[in-house]
């Protein structure tokens, strides 16, 4: 039952990440569920909001990386707890390109436990 409920679990996260990936950039705000939760991402301001929605030990981890920096930055925002969210200022500069991705862990300072569930490009 267990397999099953993994291959059920890649599969619906495939498709997320398909879907996404396809989406492109937004212009105002992208909205996105992911396997165990939401996450929006607002160009104005780029303010990312991060909603975990399911119970368990895991917890959502989003990377915004900034492609276009001549000096590549990255940021993190992260939540952990059914129902509990966390908003964050990303701080980027306006008409930047950035790769959002979005992972599933049980121990945030243990990469082995990081699984990624969706991931998209937007714009700044």
């Amino acid at each position: 039952m267990k397999f099953r409920k993994n291959v059920a679990a890649a599969i619906v996260a495939a498709g997320v990440a398909l879907t996404l990936g396809s989406a492109g950039t937004a212009s105002a705000s992208s909205y996105y569920s992911v396997p165990g939760g939401k996450v929006q991402f607002k160009s104005a301001g780029e303010v990312l909001k991060v909603w975990d929605t399911k119970a368990g030990k895991t917890g959502i981890l989003v990377v915004v990386d900034d492609l276009s920096a001549k000096n590549p930055t990255m940021d993190t925002c992260n939540v952990k707890g059914k129902g509990k969210t966390k908003t964050c200022d990303m701080k980027f500069t306006n008409k930047h390109k950035l790769q959002i991705d979005v992972f599933s862990y049980t121990k945030l300072s243990d990469h082995s436990t990081r699984k990624l569930v969706a991931s998209w490009k937007d714009k700044a």
